[in-house]
């Protein structure tokens, strides 16, 4: 299932950027995401091409009803980001895949950070949401994407708190 987002941040692309590979950032979103625990690991700089994988450990109380049964009462998502060089003014391409662990559901997506004005960025998303299961696959698809929506979309209010720790 298609999902397309785009996340407003509060920082130029080039901060943006290093938020990403900043281990700060993953206590950031542990805390808003409300994870039982977040870890990343960063391959390369976030002065050039940079990858950061992350698994957090999030409790299921908010996922759709018909998700529930295959996940219990906790879930294990890993995200792998991979940003390519900056170009002159900040913007950067990559691409994100997440996996729900334990079960056959995941996302792929190709990622645009651009600035937007001299200290604000866009991410755009562009994923396909998948549930490989018969027969219900579609269903779970269309139940989950909402709540993915709003996981990703968690990463503004992230952001901002970024923002705010760094300036105080």
């Amino acid at each position: 299932m298609k999902l397309r987002e785009t996340l407003n941040l509060p920082l130029s692309a080039r901060t943006a950027a290093t938020m990403y590979a900043d281990e700060e950032y993953t206590a950031i979103r542990k805390e808003t995401l409300g994870a039982k625990s977040a870890a990343a690991t960063v391959e390369g700089d976030p002065i050039g091409a940079f990858t950061v994988r992350t698994e957090l450990a999030m409790p299921t109380d908010k996922v759709p009803d018909i998700v529930r049964p295959f996940v219990g009462s906790s879930v294990t998502i890993r995200e792998e980001q991979s940003w390519s060089a900056p170009e002159p003014d900040g913007s950067r391409t990559g691409t994100m895949t997440l996996e729900v662990v334990g079960t056959p559901a995941g996302m792929k997506a190709s990622l645009r950070l651009a600035p937007t004005g001299e200290l604000t960025s866009s991410v755009d998303i562009d994923g396909d949401l998948v549930a490989k299961i018969p027969l219900l696959g579609s269903k779970l698809e269309k139940a989950a994407l909402p709540y993915v929506s709003k996981v990703l979309r968690a990463e503004e209010k992230s952001a901002k708190k970024y923002q705010d720790r760094a300036s105080s």
